[in-house]
């Protein structure tokens, strides 16, 4: 009997609905047939929004460990991101063209990435697309989380005129990137470039519109949201929208946190309140943090003047980040640093010593505190006793100033030891524990509100004792007492008295509130009842 034939497993897709590629092999050999060379996959090192990106190395090389020179991004052919990407590579990543510009510019680095190869691949009955690219280091958003979302402002300012560099370059060749943010910020992994950062994936790069500006709302909040330009948020991508985004990323990166991020589910809700920050940048960012530098805010009020179809002026947008780092005697080459700043904390004045500032000791550090008790204190005012070694830890120094001439007098207080008084002892079954010594408690006994410091147990009430007897259900301490866990009720024989069997009427007086009453049992010719009994006295009753 054959059983049934496995259905292939669906393609995995992200919640974006693009197709994620089936995981690649160590080793697969691709080949390039524009570049005409073989590029060997080694271990996947992340995936994208539309793909995933492995570490590659010629077919021909051997990579020492993990060194792999390049990256491959692969995504399914009939995914699209790639293709977008790809044909931007194509026509503005060639590395001749980066460095003819990098020479008119008189730049010594330029954080754009440079294009290797691409092509097409078959694996496993499934085909791919694939890009190659020069490897980096980490990205600046694992950095940002990693120092506690918050990076120092030189760097910021540093990262800013980096990024001025790469637009620049972009909007050159007619194209607007998009989508800046610190996930798509790399630094640099090969040595000499640790301190210059690129700007990678170009998924969402578009021509510049020469057309009328026109809102498009097929394209509407493209981008990643929290940084989304206002001209993005209207379907339109522009160079001054470039600037914008970038100054969304260098305010966060300063202060922490967007005004808008608790919203970010509510694209409309966003654009409106990025329009309404803009409107007056200099009061909300100041009602936010006052520390963000004002060459930041002038960078902003400069966006706000831009049309949209205006070439920023790059030089005067440097001028704002350069004349801050020149403030802090900064330059755009210093060495970026990812540590924040810490903050000063309040100390407390000094002025007065008080009992909670700390004490020092002959040799000028601070006693160790005991649980329990206060080091004795000594008195000194001259300088000449401070290297005296004392006879007891328990003796430290305190500095006073003294207006007296008269030489100074070291005096000592030791604090004795007091002997505890002793305790009776314990009556025999008596269980109390607050009447114990301190010996003979329990370490890690816990008082309960219901223990009692009586020194005797409460005498027991005894009634009848003869039908307590009879009931073997009933033991000695069955009474509801609050108190019956700090002593102990006896059984103990009593001797009972003469019966009285006299019918004489009996007369009690009992003082009620300054009253006589008199009680006279009635009398009956039926069987005797407890009224016949003889009176009750002191609250007992003679027994049977």
């Amino acid at each position: 009997m054959s059983g049934r034939a496995k259905k292939p497993a669906a393609p995995r897709k992200k919640a974006n609905g693009y197709k994620m590629p089936a995981p690649i092999a160590n080793g697969e050999v691709i080949h390039d047939t524009i570049m005409k060379k073989k590029w060997r996959i080694g271990p996947s090192i992340g995936t994208g929004g539309f793909g995933e990106i492995y570490s590659a190395c010629d077919h021909d090389s051997s990579p020492k460990g993990s060194n792999y020179p390049f990256v491959v991004k692969i995504e399914p052919h009939e995914n699209g991101p790639l293709f977008v990407e790809k044909h931007f590579y194509v026509r503005n990543a060639n590395k001749d063209d980066i460095a003819n510009y990098m020479k008119s510019k008189k730049l010594s680095s330029l954080g754009m990435p440079t294009y290797f190869g691409n092509g097409s691949h078959d694996y496993k009955g499934e085909k791919y697309r694939y890009l190659v690219l020069e490897r980096y280091g980490k990205d600046l958003w694992s950095l940002f989380k990693e120092c506690g979302r918050s990076f120092p402002t030189t760097t910021v300012f540093q990262l800013g005129l980096q990024m001025l560099d790469v637009l620049e370059y972009i909007h050159s060749r007619g194209y607007v990137h998009a989508d800046i943010k610190g996930a798509n910020i790399l630094l640099g992994l090969k040595k000499g470039t640790e301190n210059q950062a690129y700007l990678v994936d170009f998924g969402l790069a578009t021509r510049v519109n020469d057309k009328e500006f026109k809102p498009d709302p097929k394209c509407a909040h493209n981008g990643t949201i929290e940084y989304t330009s206002r001209d993005a948020h209207l379907g339109v991508s522009t160079m001054r929208g470039d600037l914008e985004i970038l100054g969304y990323n260098m305010l966060q990166w300063i202060i922490g946190e967007l005004p808008w991020e608790k919203v970010l589910t509510q694209p409309k809700k966003v654009q409106e309140m990025k329009e309404s920050f803009l409107k007056n940048v200099r009061s909300n960012i100041s009602k936010q943090d006052s520390q963000v530098p004002d060459a930041l805010i002038k960078f902003f009020e400069y966006i706000n003047s831009m049309k949209p179809k205006d070439t920023p002026d790059y030089n005067k947008c440097r001028s704002f980040f350069e004349s801050y780092l020149k403030s802090e005697g900064k330059t755009r080459t210093s060495k970026l640093e990812f540590t924040p700043s810490k903050k000063k904390s309040k100390t407390k004045s000094n002025a007065s010593l008080t009992e909670d500032a700390p004490i020092q000791n002959a040799n000028g550090d601070a006693p160790k505190a005991k649980r329990g008790r206060k080091p004795a204190i000594v008195e000194s005012s001259s300088d000449a006793d401070e290297n005296q070694e004392p006879e007891s830890p328990k003796v430290v120094k305190r500095k006073v100033k003294r207006k007296s001439t008269e030489p100074s007098v070291v005096v000592k207080v030791k604090k004795t030891k007091m002997t505890p008084k002793a305790t009776p002892p314990v009556k025999k079954n008596h269980v109390n524990t607050a009447t114990q010594t301190s010996m003979e408690k329990p370490k890690n006994l816990k008082r309960s509100p219901r223990q009692v410091s009586f020194d005797s147990p409460v005498a027991a009430i005894i009634g009848d004792n003869k039908s307590l007897r009879t009931r073997k259900d009933i033991s000695a301490n069955s009474s509801g007492d609050i108190f019956e866990d700090s002593f102990e009720i006896q059984d103990k024989k009593i001797r009972p008295k003469k019966r009285l069997l006299s019918d004489e009427e009996v007369t009690v007086k009992r003082v009620v509130k300054k009253k006589v009453t008199t009680m006279k049992p009635k009398k009956t010719a039926s069987t005797k009842s407890w009224k016949d009994l003889p009176t009750v006295v002191n609250g007992r009753s003679p027994p049977k």
